[in-house]
């Protein structure tokens, strides 16, 4: 049988000596918190800064404390260039001071590049496995079959960690884990999460992290401390202004589409080729380099797409002064030669920019996680983005201090266009020196945020309004309070992609008062709604599944759907799919600054007080640009909407019998200040979400036991479904009872009712 060598598994020979690349003070630091964790079993995660060394310091680590004790090694990532990034660092660090107990040990990289492995390959001799999720996954009873099940003991090495929080990353995390546990082996799983930005985009995102890694961080080190010790560069931001106008096309954009760009950090078609195509803006990104060619070189650009990435290398290269530059991006056709660019030739192109061959490299989101480049010195900012993780990793490409074989000074280029504030663009130099940036959950809306989400529903619903050929009479004569939302689910789905990995689209769900219950009762019902679907391996519920679990949320807990305000299919299906893929309901963000959004007191102030055009000019551009008040958020910064629901809530008071309003002047009243326990539940909820949603949690949990069944108080019905219970004051309000966890109770609906009956005889 004639035979190959291959390079996706192997034998790493340990050479005698010391391992050349010494730790930093931080790493040895790290190391030893490890240590001291090791003493156990644990699940958490080492967080350093991009640029911190965070694959040397586990590296260093795991080859002293596992492969030297011949224990086993499972590492996984999304990515295959983040395997060969591991794999490198291995091979590099083979060396008698961190392996002194063997001579050798084997390893395979496995994922779905053609240049690595298959699962069906694993054998129990591999010391190290390195893989993807994805392909483990297709491939998990290999991994158990012919590797796990003969270990007492593995550690678990999550890189990117920020990713785990996708069910198939807890998939295969619980597959190990359960595999030693099943035979008695329990202690003997370890697992450690790296990543240098442990945020997502949302609360429940992050409450998940901490679910999977329930250890929490073992060992951060912040970005400030390795600047000053000279690891990491100091950078410095500069700014350039392109003047070019986006006005034009983002006035053709509606507010949903704005949210779209914002969410997916993706521009339109049309815009993106205007940017791109630009040749007074793709002038200047060149020439600035070239006039500043010394500071500057090395350089990474960041380029908007491929069209962008192919003609500047083409301006590059036409320059008298001759730059060496070349692109890389994930998948290109050459129109000439109908040829498509390899990985092959990505990574040749890479080596040739860290040897220096090249002087400036431009990319379209390749080298943002994991590739070193630590001869890099400036970086281009030609793409605006509003991720945070990835405007952390572009920058951090740069960010090599001169301990680090780096740059004492590092060059954060931006080339700003004219969005006249529209879109929430993350600012590199804010979210660098933010206290404590990298540990802050950066995806979380504040108050502001939450606005802006709501904002986009209410604007369409002014846009309805404004066409005269929508009767929307109804709408218009509700309390302008009542259209605001309460709050919002905010949540984002794994959505299929044309890339490595799916990638996540975030989604809202409004919730108004009319809905608010409902969708309570509904997503922490999620469980019990689940349980005839079988997704024990795999997170998208089929079309038959989906419409089978809407039609049954919509009959249960959405009857009377077609007169509930802001009530859409879509969004109940929706916080199905995430449930789906995540197994915990969405997390709610409560507008809590929602009184101060009521137009009607607007109105009153103008009308009470008589002002005239001039005057009541003055006063409402006033509250309009008042940076602290939430109209040109609510409003989408369209003053025109707001102009015309304020002349609708002064009609509403001009004319009364027309949009059925008792009186039109309303005598000053100072009203008094009471304890919030006094008032009922309803008025809590109106005033504060937040305690609402807290009281009513805490009453539910007082009649839940540990299997989750809920105990009427009355009856002694038990269920599971929170819909089936209504909250009940012991001692009634009429009886000077209050609104408090110790005189609250839940009864069932049938309960309620009849004991409703008995206190009307007794009265």
């Amino acid at each position: 049988m004639t035979t190959v060598q291959v390079t996706y598994a192997g034998l790493i020979k340990v050479t005698r000596g010391e391992a050349p690349k010494e730790l930093y003070s931080h790493q040895n630091e790290a190391i030893k918190a490890l240590n001291k964790t090791n003493e156990d079993a644990f699940e958490g995660l080492l967080v350093l800064p991009t640029g911190g060394g965070k694959t040397l310091t586990a590296v260093h680590w795991l080859l002293r404390n596992f492969i030297n004790k011949n224990k086993k090694v499972l590492w996984i990532a999304h990515r295959h260039e983040l395997l060969d990034q591991a794999l490198e660092t291995l091979q590099l660090s083979a060396y008698s001071s961190l392996l002194s107990n063997v001579s050798g040990f084997r390893y395979r990289i496995i994922s779905g590049h053609p240049k690595h492995d298959r699962p069906v390959n694993i054998e129990k001799t591999d010391d190290i496995i390195i893989a993807s999720k994805d392909s483990l996954n297709s491939g998990l009873d290999h991994l158990l079959n012919n590797w796990v099940y003969d270990l007492q003991e593995v550690l678990l090495v999550v890189d990117e960690a920020h990713h785990a929080t996708a069910k198939t990353y807890r998939k295969l995390i619980n597959a190990v884990k359960d595999n030693l546990k099943e035979r008695g082996h329990a202690n003997g799983f370890k697992m450690l999460g790296l990543t240098a930005t442990p945020f997502r985009t949302d609360e429940s995102e992050k409450s998940l992290l901490k679910l999977v890694f329930p250890n929490d961080i073992i060992f951060s080190e912040h970005l400030r401390n390795l600047i000053a010790k000279g690891i990491l560069a100091e950078p410095i931001f500069e700014n350039l202004k392109t003047n070019i106008e986006i006005k034009q096309k983002l006035n053709e954009l509606n507010a949903r589409q704005i949210k779209k760009i914002e969410d997916f950090d993706r521009l339109p078609k049309d815009i993106a080729e205007k940017i791109a195509q630009s040749s007074t803006r793709n002038n200047q990104i060149v020439e600035h380099y070239i006039n500043n060619r010394e500071k500057y070189k090395p350089l990474l650009l960041f380029a908007i797409d491929v069209e962008h990435a192919i003609t500047l290398n083409a301006l590059f290269k036409a320059k008298k002064e001759k730059v060496n530059s070349d692109f890389i991006v994930s998948s290109v056709k050459d129109l000439n030669t109908g040829a498509t660019f390899s990985a092959k030739e990505n990574s040749e192109k890479i080596k040739k920019f860290r040897d220096g061959e090249l002087e400036v490299l431009i990319n379209v989101e390749m080298l943002t996680e994991g590739t070193d480049l630590p001869k890099l010195k400036t970086v281009f900012l030609t793409r605006p983005t509003t991720s945070t993780i990835l405007m952390t990793q572009m920058i951090g490409r740069a960010l090599r201090g001169q301990k680090a074989g780096g740059t004492e000074n590092a060059y954060v280029v931006s080339f700003i266009d004219n969005w006249e504030n529209k879109i929430n663009w993350v600012n590199p130099e804010k979210l660098h020196f933010e206290e404590d940036a990298e540990f802050i959950i950066k995806g979380i809306p504040s108050n502001n945020r939450t606005a802006r989400l709501i904002s986009i529903e209410m604007i369409e619903e002014f846009a309805r309004i404004m066409d005269n050929s929508i009767d929307t009479s109804g709408l218009e004569k509700l309390d302008f309070l009542k259209r605001i939302p309460i709050g919002i689910y905010h949540f984002s789905i794994l959505e299929p992609s044309e890339g490595y990995e799916p990638n996540p689209r975030p989604y809202d769900v409004l919730l108004y008062d009319d809905t608010e219950e409902a969708y309570d009762n509904f997503v922490n019902d999620l469980k019990l709604l689940f349980q005839s679907i079988d997704l024990e391996n795999r997170e998208i519920l089929t079309e038959a599944e989906l419409e089978k679990l809407w039609q049954t949320a919509k009959q249960i807990y959405f009857p009377d759907y077609e007169t509930l305000l802001g009530y859409r299919d879509e969004d109940v299906k929706n916080i199905l799919r995430f449930y789906a893929q995540k197994q915990i309901p969405p997390a709610f963000l409560a507008f809590s600054e929602r009184r101060k959004c009521d137009l009607s007191i607007v109105a009153r102030h103008i009308y009470d007080n008589s002002l005239g055009r001039r005057a009541e000019s003055d006063y409402i551009n006033s509250i309009w640009n008042d940076e602290n008040s939430f109209w040109q958020v609510i409003f989408s910064y369209n003053q025109l909407y707001f102009m015309k629901q304020l002349d609708d809530e002064i009609r509403k008071i001009t004319n009364p019998d027309i949009y059925g309003n008792v009186s039109i002047s309303i005598p000053t009243v100072i009203p008094d200040t009471v304890p919030i326990e006094k008032l009922t539940l309803y008025e809590i909820k109106e005033r504060d979400i937040v305690e609402y949603r807290k009281i009513k949690n805490a009453v539910f949990a007082k009649q839940t036991d540990a299997k989750g069944f809920i105990t009427c108080a009355l009856s002694g019905v038990k269920t599971q479904m929170r819909r089936d219970f209504q909250i009940d004051h012991i001692k009634p309000m009429s009886q000077s009872g209050l609104t408090t966890i110790d005189n609250l109770q839940l009864l069932t609906r049938k309960a309620h009712v009849e004991k409703t009956r008995r206190e009307n005889i007794r009265r």
